[in-house]
């Protein structure tokens, strides 16, 4: 006679669709997850509640909060710039992968955003050339160059532009234009916002989007540094 054994388990995953679908959430010490239409599984981490961080850890911790705090402003604007940088990741993920290696300085007692380095987009279309950025009245007036004998930017003529002005300072503050003027236009402006204390200093940025539903962008472009006086 043959004996039967019952085998308790810990099971808290679901079968999607039926016995043949996928597992979803937990099943003992392993977890079954979905990211971005992708099944995988990934064991249950070890814990210890008690431990504290590492020096390495704490001042990578603090590296990623930094950078965390000075993508906060600009974060519709990375999601769009970086949407098509990596495939499997958001654009925000992307910029804060990207602008960790690039564009952070550790100064003695904290971190430096290089401003020079900073980048909120990163794509396939060409890049604005010869760009300029000055302040007139109460506007920054960003021109660059477009070549219509240049097959690149001729087949890409009906690109838009994205606007960045960073203010450089304690607060952390941004502001922007999405989907401006087109490449051909060659010049397009940002009004300064109100209040803007005497002495502070934007970072001027641009780049270009496509408006024909594929999403692709350009590289963005440091533009300078605007005083206002």
């Amino acid at each position: 006679m043959c004996q039967v054994r019952t085998v308790m388990i810990n099971v808290m995953g679901k079968a999607i669709n039926g016995a043949n679908g996928p597992i979803s959430g937990k099943v003992g010490s392993v977890v079954f997850c979905k990211w971005k239409g992708i099944d995988y599984v990934r064991s249950l981490p070890r814990i210890n509640r008690n431990r504290k961080p590492t020096q390495s850890q704490a001042k990578q911790r603090s590296k990623f909060s930094f950078m965390q705090e000075m993508l906060s402003p600009v974060v519709p604007f990375v999601r769009l710039g970086f949407m098509n940088y990596a495939p499997n990741r958001t654009g925000h993920n992307s910029a804060m992968s990207y602008n960790l290696k690039e564009a952070i300085l550790e100064e003695e007692g904290g971190y430096k955003l290089i401003y020079e380095n900073f980048t909120f987009s990163k794509g396939i279309l060409p890049a604005p050339k010869e760009v300029q950025a000055i302040r007139e009245g109460d506007y920054v007036q960003f021109t660059w160059k477009y070549n219509p004998k240049d097959e690149k930017e001729s087949v890409n003529i009906r690109n838009r532009t994205l606007l960045l002005l960073y203010l450089d300072g304690e607060i952390t503050f941004a502001t922007g234009k999405q989907f401006g003027n087109y490449r051909h236009e060659g010049y397009d402006q940002i009004e300064i916002p109100n209040g803007v204390k005497a002495g502070s200093t934007f970072h001027a940025y641009i780049a270009f989007f496509a408006e024909d539903g594929s999403n692709n962008s350009s590289d963005s472009v440091y533009a300078g540094a605007i005083e206002i006086r």
